[in-house]
């Protein structure tokens, strides 16, 4: 029996993320703050989501991602954006493809242990938070 394995390298050049844009009924967007067990962004906030292992479809990565980070699963996944970004952190140069869509989670929210809150921005005070580089992109690029 061949057993899947997945691997997902953080020093990969061609380095591929997906985030999920979710929606309270009030149509504020869903941010995940990063604990202190997080040595790269801590303390910052960020949209659901992670990078994509090699072999895996963006896809399954974002619901892969949801269940590891939320213990939700994924409704109608819907592609908002396909773009490039590139970041500077610590003295380092990232370049990656970012893929962000909107999601309709089901099941009740329990954070991970990569994350030490969650809370629903309304667009307005998401402008004044302190947000990981892959969401301020993904957010500021047409999507809100």
């Amino acid at each position: 029996m061949v057993i899947p394995v997945l691997l997902c390298m953080s020093g990969v050049k061609n380095k591929k993320i997906v985030e999920a844009v979710v929606l309270d009924s009030q149509k504020r967007i869903l941010l995940l703050k990063r604990s202190k067990k997080n040595s790269v962004y801590c303390g910052k906030w960020q949209l659901p989501g992670g990078k994509v292992c090699f072999g895996e479809r963006v896809v399954s990565a974002l619901k892969r991602e949801l269940r590891e980070e939320l213990s939700c699963s994924c409704k109608k996944p819907r592609l908002l954006k396909h773009l490039v970004f590139s970041s500077f952190y610590k003295g380092r140069n990232s370049t990656a493809e970012l893929f962000v869509y909107f999601c309709v989670l089901k099941g009740e929210i329990k954070l991970s242990r990569d994350h030490s809150r969650f809370r629903f921005f309304s667009k307005k005070s998401i402008r004044r938070s302190s947000l990981a580089p892959a969401s301020r992109t993904a957010l500021f690029n047409n999507i809100i």
